[in-house]
C-alpha cells in the first residue's frame, strides 16, 4: 500500500512546499507571473515569501556530467561516520534522493515513486544499484533513518523478499552537518530553502521533487523530475548510470532509440534512430534470407550432381 501521510500533517506550509516543487526545470512563463494574490500560503492579497518565490523561480539546476564531492562527510543510519565516496566505486550506479525525514507531503511521494520505480525496474537494490536518501535537515537523526528504512523494506515486500532484503543492504539513510549537505546539494543542483519556523512551529523546507542518478564513479548522469517515474524511464536512467553494467542487449538498443527530453523530463523515442535501426534490421533480415537461399540452392545442386554422377 502506498505510504500516505496523515491528513493532519498537510499544513499550510506543506502546501507551500508542494507549490515550490511545481517548477522542477528552469522557470517558464507561469513561474514568472506575479506571486501576489490567493496562494498556498494563505488567503487574501499577501505576497509569497521571498525565500519560496526564489526557489520556485530557480528550480533544479541539472548538472549532468558533474562529479559529486565524494569526500563529503556524513553519518549512516547506524550513526557511523561515512563519506559519500563509500557508496561509489563498487561498479554499481547510485540513485540519490534529497529529503527530510519528517516532511509532511512531498518527500514521501518521491520516496514512494522510487519504490515503485525499483519494483518496475527488474533490478535489485544492493545487488545491482545503491540508493541514498540524504537528509537536508540538521534535525534528522540516525534513529529516524533506521525507522524510515524499516518502513521502506516493508513496502518493498519485507525483509524476507528479494527487494526488501536488497534494500536492507543497498538503501542508506544519511544525515550530516547542514553546511556539508548544502554544499553537496549545491554541486548536485538541488535547491532548497529553509522556511521560517513561525510559519508552522517546526522546521520545514521548500524544495523540488526530483531523483538523481549517478555513475559508479560519482558522475551525475540523469535527473528524473516529479514523483512519478514510468518504468521505462526509471529503468533507462538506471541502465544509463550503470555505464553498460546493467541491462540486456534489448535495453542497450532501447538506449539508442530513446533520448532524454529535458523539457518533459522523460525519455522519448528518437525517430531518426528508430528509422535507422529499422532499416538496419530490414537489411540484415533480407541479407540473411537471400544468403540462406543461395546456400540451400548450392547444396541442392551439389546433391543433384552427386546423384547424376556415373557409378564407378
Amino acid at each position: 500500500m502506498p505510504f500516505r501521510p496523515a491528513p493532519s500533517r498537510l499544513s499550510v506550509l506543506a502546501r507551500a512546499a508542494l507549490l515550490a516543487a511545481g517548477t522542477l526545470l528552469p522557470a517558464g512563463p507561469a513561474a514568472a507571473q506575479s506571486r501576489v494574490g490567493p496562494n498556498a500560503l494563505g488567503s487574501g492579497e499577501r505576497p509569497m515569501p521571498a525565500e519560496v518565490q526564489a526557489l520556485t523561480e530557480s528550480g533544479i539546476n541539472q548538472r549532468v556530467g558533474e562529479k559529486l564531492p565524494l569526500s563529503t562527510p556524513l553519518r549512516d543510519q547506524q550513526g557511523s561516520p561515512v563519506r559519500l565516496g563509500d557508496y561509489f566505486g563498487r561498479g554499481k550506479p547510485v540513485i540519490i534522493e534529497f529529503a527530510y525525514l519528517d516532511c509532511p507531503l512531498l518527500c514521501p511521494l518521491v520516496e514512494e515513486g522510487v519504490i515503485r520505480g525499483i519494483k518496475g525496474s527488474g533490478q535489485v537494490p544492493g545487488d545491482d544499484f545503491t540508493v541514498l536518501t540524504i537528509s537536508i535537515s540538521p534535525r534528522d537523526t540516525p534513529e529516524e533513518g533506521r525507522k524510515r528504512l524499516k518502513s521502506i523494506v516493508q513496502r518493498l515486500g519485507g525483509p524476507d523478499s528479494e527487494l526488501g532484503a536488497g534494500a536492507q543492504k543497498g538503501w542508506h539513510l544519511l544525515t550530516g552537518h547542514a553546511a556539508d549537505v548544502r554544499q553537496l546539494a549545491a554541486v548536485a543542483g538541488f535547491n532548497y530553502v529553509e522556511l521560517p519556523e513561525n510559519m508552522s512551529g517546526r522546521l520545514d523546507f521548500a524544495h523540488a521533487a526530483v531523483v538523481l542518478f549517478a555513475s559508479p564513479t560519482g558522475t551525475l548522469t540523469r535527473y528524473l523530475p516529479g514523483h512519478q517515474y514510468p518504468d521505462k524511464d526509471f529503468r533507462l536512467a538506471l541502465i544509463e548510470a550503470s555505464e553498460g553494467q546493467l541491462g540486456s542487449l534489448f535495453d542497450m538498443v532501447l538506449q539508442l532509440c530513446f533520448h532524454f527530453d529535458d523539457s518533459t523530463g522523460q525519455y522519448t523515442a528518437n525517430a531518426l534512430t528508430l528509422m535507422k535501426f529499422a532499416g538496419a534490421v530490414t537489411v540484415t533480415t533480407m541479407a540473411t534470407i537471400i544468403g540462406g537461399m543461395f546456400f540451400f540452392e548450392r547444396k541442392r545442386r551439389i546433391r543433384l550432381e552427386a546423384d547424376e554422377a556415373p557409378a564407378a
